[in-house]
């Protein structure tokens, strides 16, 4: 718990993996000789304020990532509250994910106060998590907590080091955005639970009758549009990455090693 509020991890591991141009979908592939998935479940699952882990995944994939993270697994997850299958999109995944911690902590999510428990307890805080970015830290966790506690929403981030380039249909440059005010947006994003899940209903609606016009790419980008919620940026860190290509792996390797070798 988090000064008094349940917290629950969304670890999201339902993709395929298609850039990475292997047989073996990305969450199992092994980094280290673990599956990519488990190191950032593993930190959530020895991080003393993670009361519960929710991971999403494939339908057919459900009974291997069980075995996975049984008692006797590669991954054993002390902390492991249910494994549900992902949906067709990433914001599918995070909202069957949000809808197991309501249906855990028996929140009565179509009353105004989502955030209350039967038992009358606090707003249960949300990490929602890319399995694919392995190099989280308890630093990062603890940032996280602390500033979606401060302000309901808040995401890890860091300022982009490259200048950025708007492109026309032709590929020609249209704009060139001032380069201090972006910021390359990471994983975990945090937010108070009724504030995350009325967003993440009020968007599944709209894509449900076909009225989805905007691709969504994050969860921060679900509380803007759809709740008109400001979201605190926090720095965490270069080497907090996502592995999305062959490439990613091997440095994603070389920072796990000094991580490991560092305690």
């Amino acid at each position: 718990m988090y000064n008094g509020r349940k917290v629950y991890a969304i670890v999201l591991a339902a993709g395929s993996g298609r850039r990475m141009h292997s047989k073996t979908k990305k969450q199992f592939m092994e980094i280290l000789g673990k599956p990519l998935f488990s190191w950032s479940a593993s930190r959530f699952d020895h991080h003393p304020a993670v009361d519960g882990i929710i991971l999403t995944t494939g339908e057919e994939d459900i009974p291997y990532m069980k075995e996975l993270t049984g008692t006797d697994g590669v991954c054993p997850l002390q902390k492991l509250a249910t494994i549900v299958a992902g949906g067709k999109e990433r914001y599918n995944s995070v909202f069957e994910g949000l809808k197991k911690v309501a249906e855990l902590e028996k929140l009565d999510t179509a009353s105004p106060d989502t955030g209350m428990t039967s038992s009358g307890t606090q707003d249960p805080l949300i990490m929602i998590h890319d399995c694919a970015r392995p190099l989280l830290t308890d630093a990062i966790i603890d940032d996280a907590l602390h500033y979606a506690e401060k302000y309901h929403a808040a995401v890890i981030g860091m300022p982009v080091k490259d200048t950025i380039k708007v492109l026309d249909a032709d590929h020609f440059v249209k704009e060139t955005p001032e380069r201090s005010s972006l910021w390359l947006m990471q994983t975990p994003q945090s937010f108070d639970f009724s504030l995350i899940y009325k967003a993440y209903a009020a968007m599944i609606r709209q894509d449900e009758s076909g009225r989805l016009m905007i691709p969504v790419t994050d969860d921060a980008m679900v509380v803007e549009s759809f709740a008109g919620q400001r979201v605190k940026i926090i720095p965490g860190s270069y080497e907090n990455i996502k592995v999305t290509t062959p490439e990613d792996v091997k440095i994603a390797e070389l920072y796990l090693r000094k991580s490991s070798e560092n305690g």
